[in-house]
């Protein structure tokens, strides 16, 4: 009897660790294996001219999709397993049916409309009423205009009365009235520069705090690592720009020296200052894992600092 326990129970362990073991196995695959992907884009100045391009695949092409946006149409389609949509319906675009139209109700309403002009038609006298029964209107309208009395018109000297009582304020009293005004605006004014000093001291405090700083600091190296990770592999392109407004133009391209060290050697960037012009392509592909983004997640969400940034931020007000 005990034999045969333990055989079950050595059974059962060998099921729960295959189990584990392919748990484990799935786990590995989806932070490991990386999804590819390949992205087009082409620019001639008008919207019409837009055309992009996105292909992926992820899981050795278990799940894969193309999206393709041409002359103003988007054309996308998706599959994950033995599962697949597109853009022109699940089941495609030719088993669409066009319901039929159901003219039944709209001739049997047609059959009632006429059927009621006929009955109308045979019996005037009960659609119709006497023309000595019902009086005219204009006649009534003229007759109770005629018997209204008309008001007097008080308006002249509703405006002298009150021209009479805006004579009556001296000038001391108006000037005080101003000078009150002057007083509130000035103490409303010193009000919000004080809570603004405030405040401004406040959010210095919680800038310059030895911990968050460190916080700080961290979220951005580990942000860096991210965006060092998601570069593509294959980048080429060439961006030409300008504004009517020259001014807009500079302000675009240093926003673009910002980034312009990690792009520089695979885009060419051109600024036109006397057109205004908007040109180019770009192509990028590469890969991307989920262990790119789980990396820096475990690194910030273990850290003293952050976590208690992160409780400071919660409570701050300013």
């Amino acid at each position: 009897m005990l034999h045969i326990i333990f055989l079950i129970l050595k059974i059962l362990g060998f099921v729960l660790l295959a189990v584990f073991g392919i748990v484990i196995l799935l786990l590995a695959a989806l932070i490991l294996l990386p999804a590819h992907y390949k992205a087009a884009l082409s620019w001639n100045g008008t919207a019409e001219s837009l055309k992009w391009r996105v292909k992926f695949h992820w899981l050795i092409h278990l799940i894969s999709g193309e999206a393709v946006y041409e002359n103003g149409t988007l054309i996308w389609k998706f599959r994950a397993a033995w599962k697949r949509s597109d853009s022109a319906g699940e089941y495609g675009a030719d088993t669409y049916v066009k319901p039929e139209k159901n003219n039944s109700t709209v001739k049997e309403a047609g059959s009632g409309v006429k059927k009621a002009i006929k009955t109308d038609r045979q019996n005037p006298e009960k659609s119709v009423s006497s023309p000595e029964k019902t009086p005219h209107p204009r006649s009534s309208v003229q007759h109770n205009i005629s018997r209204e009395p008309i008001p007097e018109q008080h308006i002249p000297k509703e405006k002298e009365e009150k021209e009479k009582k805006v004579k009556k304020a001296s000038f001391f009293e108006k000037i005080s009235a101003y000078r009150d005004k002057i007083k509130y605006t000035f103490q409303k004014i010193c009000a919000n520069i004080k809570s603004l000093t405030k405040k401004k001291e406040k959010l210095q405090r919680f800038l310059t705090n030895e911990i968050h700083k460190k916080a700080f600091s961290r979220t951005i190296k580990e942000l860096k690592r991210l965006l060092r990770y998601l570069r593509p592999k294959k980048l080429e392109g060439n961006i030409e720009f300008g504004f009517q407004d020259p001014a807009h133009t500079g302000y675009l391209l240093a926003g673009i020296s910002i980034i312009y060290p990690l792009i520089g050697e695979y885009v060419d960037i051109r600024a036109d200052f006397e057109h205004e012009v908007l040109n180019g392509s770009l192509l990028a592909e590469g890969k991307l894992r989920l262990l790119y983004v789980l990396i820096p997640a475990w690194n910030l969400f273990f850290d003293r600092n952050v976590k208690v940034t992160y409780r400071h931020l919660r409570r701050f007000k300013l």
